[in-house]
């Protein structure tokens, strides 16, 4: 099976910044300095940020998300 990237735990630095109420677009810098964009779902996107930041409660996680950051 193929890894999946988590886009919180497998990059130097993460930003993010809603698309709408479903969608996020993610932008990832790698130990390198490559940049790559990623486009999740909220639910994809707060499944990946919950890996990193467990003590973070699921509405905190999505107020984040839907500011941005």
């Amino acid at each position: 099976m193929e890894h999946v990237p988590n886009v919180f735990t497998d990059y130097a630095e993460t930003h993010w910044v809603p698309i709408n109420e479903d969608m996020v677009t993610v932008q990832t810098v790698d130990a390198t300095g490559q940049r790559e964009n990623h486009v999740l779902s909220v639910a994809d996107a707060l499944a990946q940020f919950k890996v990193k930041y467990p003590f973070v409660d699921d509405a905190q996680a999505a107020e984040l998300f839907a500011r941005g950051g």
